[in-house]
């Protein structure tokens, strides 16, 4: 049986066609924790020891034997500060020093360290004048975008606002016209009261499987308080580090080394701050669009959220 489905907080179309699944598909095979990449690489630019290949430190967090992470500008920026018409900066940002660090095996407290910088390049780059948005995102493994393997994220400022981000604050802002409700609250409301979809309700965050998305195993980080992503406290960082190790641990389990994305939806500058919360992306690139979904902006999924929740939650 076919359903149709709309993404609350994007509008997005989905056909759920659960019959798919069975195509035959090549299987992924899974990772191996201990694998043969050490945690030095002396060709490796974002090594702990190689900093003469890179830029000097934007943003760094010591211990005794070094950095522990660090954010750089990038050599090859998506934006620079050359023209006003398109104006941003762009970094790189070490999620750890070890070479074979990875999403999948970082400790709880790389997480924290990692996300105590996400914060500070934000808090940053957000205050300059010209700046109207500051995305956050990570590519990992070249078919999800990486150039190279150490484990690195990337942000990048710009002087207009991504379309996306207008379009989610629109649909916030017109939900709340009609139904004198905040849309994420009730997104919230609902996923709790169902259980249907949950894979983890913390004090301050609710991690889900999104009953709609056009990206099929599309996990998503909703932030329950409404606060900007600069104002996030450590206390918060020190539990959204907790849920980053429990969920990427598990996502290890049942899917391997896997590539995937992610990208933290923010508030732009200028936005009333009530319509909108700051959420998490993390999609896992196990599918591919297809010319259907390239040629009418539909999109098919054939994994229902409840089944695949099920499985991760923690």
């Amino acid at each position: 049986m076919k359903e149709i489905r709309i993404d609350d907080i994007n509008n997005d179309i989905v056909i759920f066609a659960k019959d798919r699944s069975r195509r035959p598909m090549d299987k992924v095979i899974k990772g191996n924790e201990e694998c043969i990449i050490k945690e030095y690489n002396k060709s490796c630019p974002f090594c702990r020891g190689n900093e003469y290949y890179t830029l000097e430190s934007k943003f760094k967090i010591e211990n005794e034997k070094g950095w522990i992470v660090r954010s750089i500008d990038n050599k090859f920026p998506i934006v620079d500060n050359l023209q006003d018409n398109i104006y941003g900066n762009h970094e790189v940002m070490i999620d750890t020093y070890r070479h074979n660090g990875s999403f999948y095996n970082m400790t709880e407290e790389e997480f924290y360290n990692m996300l105590l910088m996400y914060k500070d390049r934000y808090s940053n780059l957000i205050k300059n004048k010209k700046v109207q948005y500051v995305s956050i995102f990570k590519n990992y493994l070249r078919e999800a975008g990486a150039s190279l393997n150490h484990p690195h994220s990337q942000i990048v400022s710009l002087s207009i606002m991504p379309p996306d981000i207008e379009r989610e604050i629109y649909i916030s802002k017109q939900y709340y016209i009609k139904n004198n409700r905040y849309l994420y609250d009730d997104i919230i409301n609902e996923e709790i009261n169902t259980k249907k979809r949950v894979i983890n309700n913390s004090k301050n965050f609710l991690t889900i499987i999104p009953k709609t998305t056009k990206y099929t195993g599309e996990i998503r980080i909703l932030f329950k308080k409404n606060i900007k992503f600069e104002h996030i406290r450590n206390k918060d960082i020190r539990e959204l580090s907790s849920i980053f190790k429990r969920l990427f641990s598990n996502l290890f389990e049942i899917n391997g080394d896997i590539p995937f994305n992610i990208f933290i939806h923010s508030h732009p500058k200028d936005i009333e701050l009530e319509y909108f919360n700051v959420h998490i992306h993390i999609i896992p690139r196990m599918y591919r669009f297809g010319g259907f979904e390239l040629s009418t902006g539909i999109y098919v999924s054939s994994i229902e959220p409840k089944d695949l929740a099920d499985k991760i939650k923690f």
